[in-house]
């Protein structure tokens, strides 16, 4: 779905020179990346947090209860995991969000956007050509097969013929 929002709403990425305020802060540089490590420990927080309810969601579904109160007690829990997973799933892709946008950040204030832009493109690139590849191939061996059906169904039948006059 993101992606075919991507294709769709492209966002205008040109972004103006930044003015750096030194009074505020002695090095965005490092203030940044602090953000980006706690950030990073909130998520991996959040990811265990994640897969925690998913294996509580889980559990409750296979624990099975044949009376009453048991059936009431797993729908409850049933439900209550479901919320608790798309939660932390919406704040799971919101701090992924965040992160992305600090990193672009401190890419633009280290002057690594281009580097990474660049290898962003070749590894699609990469990715594509070996797709295109890959499907050539695919398809060169469906015709090659069909190209030798009639060599084969020949060998085939003169095999048959011979094994049927042994007999």
């Amino acid at each position: 779905m993101r992606l075919i929002q991507g294709i769709f709403s492209r966002p205008n990425k040109v972004v103006a020179l930044q003015r750096i305020d030194l009074s505020r802060n002695a090095d965005p540089v490092q203030s940044l990346q602090a953000r980006l490590e706690r950030l990073d420990r909130a998520i991996g927080e959040t990811s265990r947090a994640l897969i925690q309810a998913q294996a509580v969601s889980v559990r409750s579904m296979f624990s099975g209860s044949s009376d009453f109160l048991g059936g009431i007690q797993q729908k409850v829990v049933e439900s209550s995991a479901r919320n608790s997973v798309s939660w932390h799933q919406s704040r799971l892709q919101e701090m992924t969000q965040e992160r992305r946008e600090l990193q672009n950040q401190l890419d633009r204030l280290t002057g690594q956007v281009w580097p990474k832009r660049l290898r962003r493109w070749l590894l699609w690139a990469g990715i594509g050509a070996a797709i295109i590849v890959a499907s050539t191939i695919f398809v060169m061996g469906v015709f090659t097969a069909i190209y030798l059906l009639p060599i084969w169904g020949t060998l085939l039948l003169v095999l048959f013929l011979f094994q049927r006059k042994r007999l």
